[in-house]
């Protein structure tokens, strides 16, 4: 057996890519007596890390990988790979390989291929006379990978099935699109495609394609599948007996096997063994030289067709049903129409607000007020130090009495000059009396009106001194307010005045007001790379529990639009916008 296996090793490890060492152990366990372990290179020791990860896909039963991580290997990085052999529904051994730089992503198809050829070993290991029909085999393998083109190689391969199962013609078909093309014929190496007995040949591949089935005439017992493209065959044709294999890799139809012989078999079974037996071999590597010659279209689309096959494919009912649901909605969505609404952060303000400041210099006495508290009209918030506004004003009304005293004695004596210049003295010491009255009055700052204090604590601040002209506080009404909208600027084409809406305070998230726009000022800001607009709307109904300086979301009514727009117009916006910065 060693001889056989051992030259199936090799080419098996020439096929792959990388390959630097295989390991094939049959047997009850590499380390039990009587079990057999074939190494590639011959001249060299099983390498230890390729033994440990075979041992373990023969206890497991199951493929085995050790590789160091995800992503494209490195040149110099290595992976282990090796899968079970059954022989009669047991493990029986195992197949590895070490690989030197495999990428991630070819991993998975490696691991096909090496299964493929542990079901090829063992089946012929299964015969009872694996000596002589593996040499065969490998040979097979050997006439297609000496071969550089699609078609060279599959010519060579139905040459070699004619001589070696005793075919009068043999026929290969590979699938293109969602046909069967015939690729090789034994009989002619050149065949016109469009010819009758082409046409024959490609109905008979497709009828096994179609039945996933090996098709046998004469057969056995009652055809279970269609076979009248078959039986137009074998009219046409004249041929005796016909046996028909579809070539599968990766649980796929990659094309047919087709072999024709002019006369009935004496044992059936032995030559419909050795036909399966090519077409398990060829198939995986038929589809890998069939890709390896794909333009990068044909290749997208065959992936494509995977990826919907594997997902959506005739065992898929539930992922069928959730596209279909998902069709619909979508198409739903394209012509329900909605309210499309423009989302907008606000703020709320008094519609006045009215900034008490200090009427004169001079030092903070009393505060009686801050920020948040509930003023009344004429309410004292404050009181500055008046004591040097009092003292000059006693000054101004002494001045004007003494003034007054005088004026009466010149009066008395007529003296007309000294009456004038007292009268002109009186009027100004007069004046001087009244602006240290307004003066000391200014030192009480008191409420204008009902409202909230905005800003302002000068609780901590008494004693300190009070320039003229500094505000001290802020207040506003609480029977009036005004909604601060900012607008993104995508969307502020869409806003206009008289639009209504709906705002969402923070404060009180689940009881929205109504508002209108009443102003829109076209002068825009920037924030965190965004630009957004100014503007203002009012609340259709007021209420007690609001507060200047609460924030929240508003909501503007624009008008119906599509669902399937109203969700998607910024996405297809954005990417309209990035599609004309990139443009030449």
């Amino acid at each position: 057996m060693k001889l056989p296996v051992q030259a199936w090793l090799e080419l098996q490890c020439q096929m792959i890519s990388g390959a630097e060492a295989g390991l094939v152990v049959i047997g009850a366990s590499q380390r039990a007596p009587g079990a057999s372990a074939i190494a590639w290179p011959s001249d060299a020791p099983p390498r230890p890390r390729l033994a440990v990860t075979v041992e373990a896909a023969h206890e497991r039963g199951k493929l085995v990988v050790q590789a160091p991580g995800e992503g494209n290997a490195a040149p110099d990085v290595v992976t282990h790979l090796a899968v079970p052999i059954t022989l009669g529904g047991q493990c029986a051994g195992a197949f590895g390989v070490t690989v030197r730089g495999l990428p991630a992503a070819e991993a998975k198809a490696l691991a096909g291929l090496l299964g493929h050829g542990a079901r090829g070993l063992a089946l012929l290991l299964e015969t009872g006379a694996a000596q002589e029909t593996l040499a065969g085999r490998l040979s097979l393998a050997g006439t297609l990978l000496d071969h550089r083109s699609l078609r060279e190689a599959g010519h060579a391969l139905v040459v070699s099935l004619a001589q070696g199962l005793g075919c009068d013609r043999v026929a290969l078909g590979l699938m293109a699109q969602h046909a069967v093309d015939v690729a090789a014929l034994s009989s002619s190496p050149r065949f016109a495609s469009e010819s009758d007995d082409v046409r024959d040949l490609r109905a008979a591949m497709d009828e096994a394609i179609a039945g996933d089935a090996v098709i046998e005439l004469p057969a056995a017992g009652d055809a279970v599948h269609d076979v009248r493209a078959h039986e137009q065959l074998m009219r046409s044709s004249g041929a005796a007996a016909v046996t028909t294999i579809p070539l599968v890799a990766h649980d796929r139809a990659v094309g047919a096997l087709l072999c024709e012989w002019a006369e009935p078999a004496a044992d059936g079974v032995a030559r419909r063994r050795g036909v399966e037996e090519a077409a398990l071999l060829c198939g995986p590597i038929l589809e890998l030289m069939q890709r390896a010659e794909a333009g990068w279209l044909s290749r997208v689309r065959t992936g494509g067709r995977r990826w919907v096959d594997r997902h959506f494919g005739a065992d898929h009912g539930l992922a069928k049903s959730l596209l279909a649901a998902g069709t619909l909605l979508l198409l739903l969505l394209a012509v329900v129409p909605g309210t499309y609404r423009v989302s907008a952060r606000a703020s709320l303000e008094g519609r006045v607000q009215r900034a008490l400041v200090a009427g004169v210099d001079g030092y903070l006495a009393e505060s009686h007020a801050r920020a948040g508290d509930l003023v009344a009209a004429g309410d004292i918030l404050a009181r500055l130090d008046d004591r040097d506004l009092r003292l000059e004003r006693r000054e101004r009304a002494s001045e004007t009495a003494q003034l007054e005293t005088e004026y009466r004695e010149a009066l008395a004596g007529g003296d007309r000059m000294q009456v004038s210049l007292l009268q002109a003295r009186m009027e100004q010491a007069a004046a001087q009396f009244d602006l240290a009255d307004e003066k000391l009055g200014r030192t009480q700052i008191s409420a204008p009106f009902d409202g909230i204090v905005l800003s302002g604590d000068l609780s901590q601040s008494l004693g300190s001194p009070v320039e003229l002209g500094a505000v001290l506080f802020e207040i506003a009404p609480l029977d009036g307010y005004r909604i601060i909208l900012e607008v993104d600027g995508r969307d502020i084409a869409d806003v206009d005045v008289a639009q209504s809406g709906r705002l969402a305070l923070e404060a009180l998230p689940g009881e929205p007001l109504a508002l209108v726009v009443e102003r829109i000022t076209p002068v825009s800001t920037t924030r965190d790379g965004r630009s957004y607009f100014r503007a203002e709307a009012v609340l259709e109904a007021p209420r007690g529990e609001l507060r200047p300086g609460m924030q929240g979301i508003a909501k503007i009514e624009i008008g119906q639009r599509r669902l399937l727009w109203i969700w998607t117009h910024e996405l297809f916006d954005w990417l309209r916008l990035r599609a004309w910065s990139l443009a030449p």
